[in-house]
């Protein structure tokens, strides 16, 4: 059997993670071409299998540990939306992984949303849905505006930003799970007016720790308990110009 792919069945089974063996060989698959693209298309700053297993798949995954999960797993991710998806991480995975379910990543970058597509093609994932725009102007779209149970986001923006770009997607009732490292305390306090005037309210926090001491992270978990105002998120480019601190 191949070194990298026990490595990865070891890293799932360590971390407390298991799925159908054809998953685990869709994801296998998936993280070979993202090494493999990357030399082209600089998806991501890690270039070795064992910080691409860790710092990306874990990382992304450590969603599926959380109570939250085990409690609304069932019928709170449905449809699924990932805001700067990038090469994938982490709603690329999840559509892997769980491929009876409508997953939508939305990617600005057409070299990434080009990439993204065609691992939808190789693997034949038939309600994944990529969106090669701004979430500024999807936002403001009847069909995507307040459409979506889940909205996911890592490594895109400070959280002032990131709560304009994310919850106008979200569902009243849904939830915005964005994932964060070390400084998440500190970006919760930046962003309390953001959450009020978007329509956000803290619904819970989720600390773990990468292994091979990889470092710390939180998920943090908010819920839609209002609608968010018609003029956000405003134009592209303006929240992260003009975040509201």
């Amino acid at each position: 059997m191949n070194a990298g792919y026990e490595f990865l069945q070891k890293a799932l089974a360590d971390f407390g993670l298991a799925f159908p063996a054809e998953n685990v060989q869709r994801v296998y698959r998936y993280l070979c071409r993202v090494l493999q693209a990357n030399r082209e298309l600089n998806l991501t700053a890690l270039t070795s299998w064992e910080d691409v297993v860790s710092k990306h798949l874990l990382d992304s995954l450590a969603l599926l540990k959380t109570p939250w999960w085990e409690e609304k797993q069932a019928n709170a991710w449905d449809p699924l939306l990932d805001v700067g998806s990038g090469a994938g991480f982490p709603g690329l995975l999840f559509a892997l992984l769980f491929p009876e379910k409508d997953v939508f990543l939305l990617e600005a970058n057409k070299k990434k949303a080009r990439f993204l597509q065609t691992i939808k093609e190789e693997e034949r994932l038939s309600r994944l849905t990529i969106l090669p725009d701004r979430a500024e102007t999807l936002g403001q779209l009847a069909p995507y505006r307040e459409q979506f149970s889940l909205v996911t986001a890592r490594a895109v923006a400070r959280l002032p930003e990131l709560l304009e770009l994310t919850l106008p997607f979200c569902r009243c009732g849904g939830f915005l799970l964005a994932y964060k490292g070390p400084q998440a305390r500190q970006e919760l306090a930046e962003a309390a007016r953001a959450c009020a005037i978007l329509g956000g309210q803290l619904h819970t926090t989720y600390s773990y720790a990468l292994p091979w001491e990889k470092g710390e992270r939180t998920l943090l978990f908010f819920t839609k308990v209002s609608p968010t105002p018609a003029r956000y998120p405003r134009r592209p480019g303006i929240p992260g110009k003009r975040p509201l601190l």
